[in-house]
């Protein structure tokens, strides 16, 4: 693909319909198709967010190596980081890192990039809330302009604020 497509996706009722896609289905498709790396950037994953989990664990299955940078792992819900480490010490290939910046900065950024081809830039949060019925809005990307967003990520892992908590 030599051009980089553009599409919006949703949640919540308001915006549904109209041929506007879905956040869930985005979702469901960026890690359905992951072959080589899925790269994520979250400020909260919380309680309810199984799809996200199933998903994840689907590709780490099939050995697709996933990075999850994640604000203030540890103000995260218990119950989600104590799934988190299982997962982290279940696939070698799953790289959980914190994000903790000085002062009040947090990361707020909420990204998905699958094989530097692929990926979700939006507003929710991966929750239940978020995925489902949040009124909440996001671009999927395709093509080369996902390369320049995998870089971007690859920064954010390399900056003094992030932290590999169980090295994979």
């Amino acid at each position: 693909m030599s051009e980089t497509r553009v599409s919006v996706v949703v949640t919540g009722t308001a915006w549904m319909g109209g041929g506007i896609g879905s956040i869930e289905s985005a979702l469901a498709r960026i890690f359905r198709e992951a072959e080589q790396e899925i790269a994520l950037t979250a400020y909260a994953i919380s309680n309810g967010a199984d799809p996200l989990f199933d998903w994840l664990e689907a590709a780490l299955v099939r050995g697709v190596q996933v990075r999850l940078i994640i604000n203030r792992l540890n103000d995260q819900p218990s119950d989600v980081v104590a799934r988190l480490y299982r997962i982290a010490t279940t696939y070698p290939h799953f790289h959980l890192y914190d994000f903790v910046a000085e002062g009040d900065a947090d990361l707020h950024a909420k990204a998905v990039m699958v094989d530097r081809r692929l990926a979700l830039i939006g507003s929710s949060n991966l929750s239940r809330r978020g995925i489902l019925f949040n009124h909440e809005i996001a671009v999927l990307v395709e093509g080369p302009a996902v390369t320049e967003i995998g870089n971007a990520l690859d920064r954010l892992l390399s900056s003094r604020y992030v932290r590999e908590v169980i090295p994979g």
